[in-house]
């Protein structure tokens, strides 16, 4: 092998490296983000023992799953 190949080989693998560091430092942690697009509901007067039922919608806005583990009546 040339002393001019083994330059240009040499400086390729500079570039490789330092390229995975520069990607490497920009990628961000993955986490989730919730999003509830509306977190409150009036039930307005309720009946004893009437059943009501309101969905809320939540959304996932970041790069992660996102795990809802529980859920408590306000």
């Amino acid at each position: 092998m040339t002393k001019r190949l083994k330059g240009i080989l040499c400086q390729c693998l500079v570039l490789f490296v330092w390229v995975g560091l520069a990607l490497a430092a920009g990628e961000k942690e993955a986490v989730p983000v919730i999003e509830v697009e509306k977190s409150t509901h009036d039930f307005h007067q309720v009946t004893e023992g009437e059943t009501i039922k309101h969905d809320f919608r939540v959304f996932n806005r970041g790069n992660a799953p996102l795990e809802i583990k529980s859920v408590k009546p306000g």
